[in-house]
């Protein structure tokens, strides 16, 4: 499974980091991950209008905030609840274009997902709470790659040991596409058997589980048990 999120360098950082205890105890991950493709004619009544069919692709939030969900599923495991709320902003063109996902893990982090499709520009992509520090991590999206400022910073760490910010220097591609176009190397060596999966097929089932239970919970008005029966 291409999940693009597990090849970037900033995400295998922030998961080491995460992984290391940098921040201690975590107790809130935010990952946002949007498009502006919505907005686009080209895209909706184009080659690409697929996406916005739901017999083939059920929902913006199932298309896109999967990979959030694998993203926070890879840093933090699987949680054990989500509650949700998915639907359209802005205009009516897909089954839904915005979702926001909050998860809950046995040891008491929350987390939420959130993704639209309706976004024109945008920077934070991910903040990770701990008792012990905090991680910043910034343009690692469409809308926040394309519209950076003049000096980005894309990923930072905050302990209390040290009372300030440490700045990682990583360079930030022009488009979100270089990060997508990465995984093809990848894919090929795979199948090569030159690499392990970028994801296992067990991974791709939890993180379907995450995305299906919040359009359950949306749709029901309720928490959802994950993973679901």
């Amino acid at each position: 499974l291409a999940f693009q999120m597990r090849l970037d360098p900033m995400n295998i950082k922030l998961r080491e980091l995460v992984k290391a205890g940098a921040i201690g105890q975590v107790g809130y991950i935010r990952r946002r991950h949007c498009l502006s493709v919505l907005f686009s004619e080209g895209f909706i009544n184009g080659g690409t209008r697929w996406h916005i069919d739901p017999v083939a692709n059920m929902g913006m939030f199932m298309d896109d905030a999967s990979h959030a969900a694998d993203f926070v599923l890879w840093v933090m495991g699987m949680p054990v609840s989500v509650s949700a709320e998915i639907g359209n902003t802005l205009n009516e063109v897909a089954a839904d274009n915005t979702g926001v996902a909050t998860y809950r893990w046995a040891d008491g982090a929350f987390g939420t997902v959130m993704h639209s499709s309706v976004v024109w520009a945008a920077e934070n992509t991910c903040e990770v709470y701990g008792d012990q520090g905090v991680i910043i991590q910034n343009h690692d999206d469409g809308p926040s790659t394309a519209f950076k400022p003049p000096h980005p910073v894309g990923l930072k760490l905050w302990t209390k040991e040290t009372g300030g910010w440490e700045i990682f220097d990583f360079e930030l591609p022009p488009q979100h596409g270089a990060r997508i176009s990465n995984v093809a190397r990848h894919a090929v060596d795979f199948l090569k058997g030159e690499r392990e999966p970028i994801c296992t097929f067990a991974e791709g089932e939890q993180s379907s589980q995450m995305i299906l239970g919040a359009y359950r919970s949306s749709q029901e008005g309720c928490r959802v048990t994950l993973p679901m029966e």
